[in-house]
């Protein structure tokens, strides 16, 4: 018994674990649309800039995650 319920709080503690990294990704905000295909995305929390050709389609001002998307290439600055 006593196994039992350490073996179910052990679950309960990884299951908590997987949930707070999984939420650390990096989140972009979409701000234009380039071209075809091509957006202009900014990081909410550096203000980095981003430049991404995706088949997915993004609307403007959407809050996206780099690794949620089908990313097809990342355009160099």
């Amino acid at each position: 018994m006593v196994i039992n319920s350490y073996l179910y709080n052990m679950k309960k503690l990884y299951l908590f674990i997987l949930l707070i990294l999984g939420g650390c990704a990096p989140q972009y905000e979409v701000v234009q649309h380039l071209e075809v295909n091509m957006y202009h995305l900014v990081n909410t929390k550096t203000s980095d800039v981003e430049i991404i050709l995706t088949s997915d389609s993004l609307n403007i001002g959407q809050i996206v995650k780099k690794k949620r998307i089908k990313i097809i290439s990342e355009i160099e600055k």
